[in-house]
């Protein structure tokens, strides 16, 4: 009875023995045999999921002053509907005022010394003349031309008077003389009152003249100081919303402070980068849900309505794991729907309407 137990004992170590040697020799075999290779990914059956950027609706516009200046005036506050054209702040602008002043105070001494030369040249009258062409002087000037004509008419009615009674020795010939000669001089007198009104009247012309261009220069010159001073009232350039205003009274703004007064209009879209393995599968007219990076809540959806047509870097940095640095990317847009209270500058992810989205948390359908 011994001698059986023994021998089935034998045989049953014999067969675990035989057993874990094939174990053995099965297991290296397939450890020592090459891997297979495994199915190439379809990207036919891949989710699109692009990343994008909040942004309002045809982008945002940035307002900056064109140099240092102080807030002197604020007249709006964030978040607040604005038209084009409004004024939202106002920058310290005393010397631009003073400046403004003083070019219109020239312009208005300018007009007033030209209304007096162009009264003194309303008031003409036609200089006596022998020749068939009438020429026109000033009035003081014409009238001093007829007093001396009038005085040589006296000079030479004197002379007529004296001339036959100096014939016959009545009146001495030095009387005859003198009168000849003072008829003389009133005639060189006239002479020169003419030319010299030809000349005042040509004067007064060219003054004239040289006070309007004068006029003209100073206005433009005011005008220049009203454009001046307009850009220290920092406008609105078109109508939409204040989605930014870190401006405080009294703080100084300069140029490179562009980027903390932000309008764009209350409608948003969302920049969409592209992967350039994704061209082909994105096009216009199709529905993307739009999920918020972070949680993967749906705030929203949108169409797209616009592909470019270049490929480039992007300017940030998502979550995801299998992300590239070296990735080229095109752009696209998207006109969001039911995401009024979504923020600019919100990083979301867009997933095509037509695929599921496995990684969205229950109830995010709002």
């Amino acid at each position: 009875m011994k001698s059986v137990r023994g021998i089935v004992a034998f045989l049953l170590l014999l067969l675990v023995v035989v057993v874990g040697i094939s174990y053995i020799r099965i297991s290296l075999r397939k450890a020592a045999a090459p891997p297979a290779p495994g199915r190439a990914p379809s990207l036919e059956a891949a989710p699109v999921r692009l990343y994008g950027l909040v942004e309002p609706l045809d982008r945002e516009v940035f307002v900056g002053p064109q140099g240092a200046r102080r807030v002197e005036q604020v007249l709006v506050h964030e978040g607040q509907d604005v038209s084009a054209g409004q004024v939202l702040c106002e920058l310290e602008q005393a010397v631009e005022r003073q400046l403004l002043e003083v070019a219109t105070s020239k312009v208005k001494e300018l007009e007033a010394r030209l209304n007096l030369v162009l009264d003194e040249l309303h008031r003409q009258l036609p200089l006596p003349a022998d020749g068939p062409g009438e020429q026109r002087a000033l009035q003081v000037d014409v009238l001093r031309v007829r007093e001396l004509e009038g005085q040589l008419d006296l000079v030479l009615d004197d002379l007529q008077r004296i001339e036959p009674l100096s014939k016959t020795g009545a009146v001495a010939a030095v009387e005859h003389s003198q009168r000849s000669l003072a008829a003389e001089l009133v005639r060189r007198e006239i002479a020169t009152a003419t030319a010299q009104a030809v000349i005042q009247y040509s004067q007064k012309s060219l003054e004239a003249e040289a006070l309007g261009r004068q006029i003209e220069t100073a206005r433009a010159e005011v005008e220049l100081r009203r454009r001046e001073l307009d850009t220290l009232s920092l406008r609105s350039p078109v109508q939409g919303r204040l989605y930014k205003f870190d401006v405080r009274l009294g703080e100084q703004l300069t140029p490179q402070d562009y980027q903390r007064i932000v309008i764009g209009r209350p409608e948003k879209q969302v920049r969409v980068f592209v992967e350039s393995f994704w061209l082909d599968r994105v096009r216009v007219g199709q529905a993307f849900r739009v999920q918020d990076a972070e949680t993967l809540r749906t705030v929203g959806s949108g169409r797209v309505v616009a592909v470019s047509d270049y490929v480039g870097a992007r300017n940030f940095r998502s979550e995801d794991a299998f992300e590239r640095l070296d990735t080229k990317y095109a752009q696209a847009v998207l006109h969001m729907e039911g995401a009024a209270s979504v923020p600019l500058g919100k990083l979301v992810v867009c997933v095509r309407e037509d695929q599921a989205s496995p990684n969205e948390p229950p109830g995010s359908d709002e």
